[in-house]
């Protein structure tokens, strides 16, 4: 690690005198502005009382920056500015951490929240209309295939009658100044967006909901709460969405085609290839250490893989599929029609 000079150290000179009040991680935390010698501010949710899966998140970002020390020698990386946001992660003590925040940071069910109380609607009424379309199937005599067919007829009609799809487009319109800065913030928050789907089905991490997802509205950068791997009694890890990552067709508005189907595909590409290049560097390594013999080699032959590209595309149509999207906990909110730049 480099060293930093000392005329270059900048001290903790106060902290800021407003505390505010900011809904994060599920509950409400205060945020404090720390005050640095320069005069620049740095900004600190404290949470305390959280619960023993935080450390997890704490090696997710010790993960995050490992990869961007590996993509930051790669030339392709860094002319593409792929990186994970990896906000500092400060803990007091056991029970207590201090996260870096934002003052742009938003979460989309704050979009979504903000909107309905402007149009004087209710925010949980598409998650009320969802269960009561399928009360009758609480009976029992429902087959499986009906209860699915409930399901998607009550997605179709949410979609449809109760959440618009222009709501996250006005909001960014007042936000973002001209063209040019929305076409820069939809090309920084593609990327990010790719990264952090494709360590959701890498890490096979779900619970995606849209509280849990923070953007800035300035950048583009996006920082997912709660984002890690979930585990049962014996250890194993209880994954069992129908949808690989988050990308509702709201999403799939907001990117139009061209991100969609490009961007993220050939940014998953890339990262799977720097990331098969170090396995196979570290496997070479041992198999040179302890080398086999010609039958244990046989018995270990496998078929070539399948092209990336194609995986990729499998994965994102998944992702799209209405019949998987309603499968959804109501709680996930897969109908937020939160994204439609094409009507901007």
């Amino acid at each position: 690690m480099q060293e930093i000079a000392p005329d270059h150290t900048v001290k903790l000179d106060r902290v800021g005198a407003d505390i505010a009040i900011m809904p994060r991680h599920g509950s409400s935390f205060r945020r404090l502005t720390l005050i640095g010698s320069d005069g620049s501010q740095r900004h600190f949710i404290v949470q305390k009382s959280f619960a023993p899966s935080a450390r997890s998140d704490e090696r997710i970002l010790q993960l995050f920056r490992v990869l961007n020390q590996m993509f930051d020698k790669h030339k392709e990386s860094r002319r593409r500015h792929i990186y994970f946001n990896t906000p500092i992660n400060i803990p007091v003590w056991s029970q207590v951490r201090m996260v870096e925040d934002d003052l742009m940071y938003s979460t989309f069910l704050e979009v979504y929240e903000n909107h309905c109380v402007r149009n004087d609607k209710e925010a949980d009424h598409p998650i009320t209309y969802f269960k009561e379309q399928l009360n009758q199937a609480t009976s029992g005599q429902t087959s499986p295939e009906a209860i699915v067919d409930l399901r998607l007829q009550a997605y179709s009609d949410i979609t449809k009658n109760l959440v618009t799809d222009r709501i996250f487009s006005q909001y960014m319109y007042k936000m973002l100044l001209n063209a040019n800065h929305i076409w820069a913030f939809i090309k920084q928050f593609s990327i990010q967006f790719a990264l952090s789907s494709f360590m959701s089905n890498m890490l096979q991490i779900g619970g995606r909901s849209p509280n849990k997802i923070l953007f800035a509205k300035n950048t583009g950068k996006i920082y997912q709460t709660d984002f890690h791997p979930a585990y049962d009694a014996n250890g194993m890890n209880e994954f069992n969405e129908p949808v690989p990552f988050r990308l509702t067709r709201n999403i799939q508005s907001f990117f139009s085609p061209f991100p969609q189907w490009v961007r993220q595909p050939r940014l998953c590409f890339h990262l799977k290839q720097k990331v098969t290049e170090n396995v196979e560097n570290v496997i070479s390594r041992i198999s040179g250490i302890a080398p086999r013999n010609f039958s244990e080699e046989e018995e270990d032959a496998v078929d070539p893989p399948e092209s990336v590209q194609k995986g990729v595309t499998e994965l994102v149509e998944a992702a799209l599929t209405p019949r998987n999207l309603c499968m959804m906990d109501p709680r996930w909110h897969p109908w937020l029609n939160l994204y439609s730049w094409r009507q901007i």
